[in-house]
């Protein structure tokens, strides 16, 4: 039926337009924020929605640096500026650790809120962050759990702390970690895992999207990589030795590099089983379709 043909419909349409564009305005904020408490190991960071960027700063100092607040979905700029106003920082400290949680007015859980946090942080302080649809990012600080639902996570010079495993989630994110010590567990969907000098134990996994890793684990560690139509790519130290389980299906093959020294024990089409060097750690690689190569 033509809208036209029917002023009833037409007011409605007009009336729901009306609503729609009524509420559109927003407003950003820019603050400098510095923390009353300082933590005394470890720092962690809930934040409702938006990126989350930290990095080492001196030891014994507080957790400081820039806020950056976004209300959106309000009849007026000044409505959502009063919004953007009222979002806190609220802060508990337990134990040593110092908590910091983004909290918005009761009155504005309706609209739409974006904190980005840019921070720097005690040096040796172990950070860990949730969030929504936000990047993370950590420069030279130890990890414990970073999680978001939906970002890139990028790590650059961080460290587990003692024989804990640092945690990364995310959903439709690259991960990217270049120079980490210590075990490192990181999983994503429909994204590539770029993971460069880990001297740790490693789980890594991801669906739809490339792993290159370049993993030194100490002796019998563990490796286990796993993606799904594409492909995996692994280097390894010379001393590393493992039980290697590596799987794939047509038309994915496997390869070894010529330079390691393998010992294959059973060999079926899309999967190869065999011992490098020692044997002492363990390797398993998984995909569908994808090429598998392990060198060094």
């Amino acid at each position: 039926m033509d809208v036209r043909s029917n002023p009833l419909r037409v007011t409605l349409v007009m009336a729901l337009m009306l609503v729609i564009s009524a509420c559109t305005e927003s407003y950003d904020l820019s603050l400098t924020y510095t923390s009353e408490g300082v933590p005394r190991g470890v720092l962690s960071i809930d934040n409702i929605d938006g990126s989350v960027r930290l990095q080492r700063g001196a030891v014994g100092s507080r957790v400081q640096g820039t806020l950056r607040i976004r209300a959106s979905g309000f009849d007026k700029e000044a409505q959502a500026k009063q919004a953007a106003e009222g979002v806190r920082i609220l802060e508990t400290v337990s134990a040593g650790e110092l908590s910091l949680a983004v909290a918005i007015p009761a009155e504005h859980r309706n609209k739409t809120f974006s904190v980005t946090l840019d921070l720097t942080v005690p040096e040796g302080t172990e950070v860990s962050v949730t969030t929504d649809n936000g990047r993370i990012s950590v420069n030279g600080l130890p990890v414990g759990v970073l999680d978001t639902t939906s970002g890139d996570v990028d790590l650059q010079f961080t460290s587990a702390v003692g024989t804990t495993t640092s945690t990364i989630k995310t959903n439709d994110g690259l991960v990217t970690v270049d120079s980490h010590d210590g075990p490192l567990d990181a999983s994503t969907s429909n994204a590539d895992l770029r993971l460069f000098s880990i001297n740790g134990s490693t789980r890594a996994t991801t669906t739809n999207g490339f792993i290159e890793a370049r993993i030194f684990p100490p002796e019998g560690g563990d490796i286990f990589l796993a993606t799904t139509n594409n492909g995996i790519d692994l280097s390894l130290s010379s001393s590393f030795g493992a039980q290697l389980l590596a799987v794939t299906t047509e038309p994915g093959a496997i390869g070894i590099a010529a330079n390691l020294r393998f010992t294959p024990r059973r060999t079926f089409p899309g999967q190869l089983e065999g011992v490098i060097g020692d044997g002492r750690g363990r390797i398993d690689v998984r995909t569908t379709v994808g090429d598998v190569f392990i060198g060094r």
